[in-house]
């Protein structure tokens, strides 16, 4: 039964990693303006149904993944969850995660 729980898991923070990487680049694209929209977090939370304050913490994440090779790619693995991530992209640097 472990499996059966953690196999989607992993599924679900690899797609939740795809999901940032297109908002970081619609955000970049600025796909979201129109008229009355303020931002993409706006957007986001218009057409995906998210609370403005996720959208926003959504699109920091995106961007600082750009900067955080090593743990993009667990995200990207599914090895690590959203949550883990949010809080290591509080602290993190390019720095603090460089190849030795």
């Amino acid at each position: 039964m472990e499996d059966e729980i953690t196999e989607p898991a992993e599924h679900i923070h690899s797609a939740t990693y795809r999901l940032l990487e297109l908002i970081r680049e619609f955000n970049q694209r600025e796909g979201w303006g129109g008229p009355g929209l303020r931002s993409c977090a706006h957007w986001l939370n218009w057409k995906v149904g998210i609370s403005l304050g996720a959208a926003r913490e959504k699109l920091r994440v995106a961007h600082a993944l750009e900067d955080l090779p090593k743990i993009s790619a667990e995200f990207r693995r599914g090895t690590i969850s959203f949550s883990k991530v949010r809080a290591m992209t509080r602290v993190a640097t390019p720095d603090t995660f460089r190849e030795p």
